[in-house]
């Protein structure tokens, strides 16, 4: 008698702790992969192959700053960028290609190849980063993981510098959206664990089923007040750019001659 409520008592355990494993292990195998999330999130910032125009507006106390741009992207690690306003700076045009960044002065009449340590410096002067506009530097330099607990809606990933990673930062945040897997908000920590920059993706249009073009960029620089960047896309053109726009005589002559 005894023994057999001992045997019972066994077997309620056994299951028990079968049931849990392989709760545990549905719920692992139901989780989202972090890498994945982060590759889709840097494929939602950095939209579709397409030509368009960017307006940047760089605030600064007391003054303002606004620049025309445009933009030739393959959606990917290619960037062709011209400055066409306002005039006295018209001309100036940048070319990224993967870690590669060139910068074409026509005053020089020069082009010019900016160094890997250039990266993190102001992009014309605003709060954006060669490397915010460079590609998929989220996902070259950083280890990543999900946090586990969120606002409802959102996931948060937390990205940690790869060792020897060429990056000023100690620590990235990415909020994305746990449906479309749109990131909406990305702030900056430098090594001492503070808040430097915040980036939040304020508007966005659907251009595909489940394809989202951001439309409208805040980047708030978090140690210095009243330094802000926005970044506002008109004029959108989706679909694949030649090839000739992602080369050096592109910087010069332009990709639509």
């Amino acid at each position: 008698m005894g023994l057999n409520r001992k045997m019972g008592l066994n077997r309620n355990t056994i299951r028990i702790v079968t049931s849990a494993l392989l709760l545990t292990a549905l719920a692992l195998a139901q989780s989202p992969d972090p890498k994945a999330l982060l590759h889709e999130a840097v494929n939602q910032l950095r939209g579709p192959a397409m030509v368009a125009t960017y307006t940047l507006t760089v605030e600064r106390p007391g003054r303002s700053k606004r620049y025309v741009l445009r933009i030739y992207t393959d959606g990917d690690r290619r960037a062709l960028i011209q400055v066409i306003e306002p005039r006295r700076e018209a001309g100036q045009a940048f070319l990224m290609l993967g870690e590669d960044i060139w910068i074409y002065n026509p005053r020089l009449g020069r082009v010019l190849r900016l160094p890997p340590s250039g990266k993190s410096d102001r992009f014309l002067g605003s709060d954006v980063s060669y490397a915010d506009l460079a590609g998929r530097d989220l996902e070259d330099d950083y280890e990543v993981r999900l946090e586990p607990a969120g606002e409802p809606g959102r996931l948060t990933l937390v990205l940690t510098p790869k060792p020897r990673a060429p990056t000023p930062w100690g620590r990235v945040v990415l909020q994305i959206e746990a449906a479309s897997k749109l990131p909406r908000r990305i702030v900056y920590y430098d090594q001492r664990g503070q808040p430097v920059k915040e980036i939040e993706m304020r508007k966005v249009a659907r251009i595909a089923e489940d394809r989202y073009l951001v439309t409208e960029t805040l980047v708030v620089d978090r140690v210095r007040e009243g330094y802000r960047t926005v970044f506002e896309v008109s004029n959108w053109r989706i679909g694949a750019v030649p090839d000739r726009c992602f080369t050096p005589t592109a910087l010069e002559r332009g990709c639509e001659r």
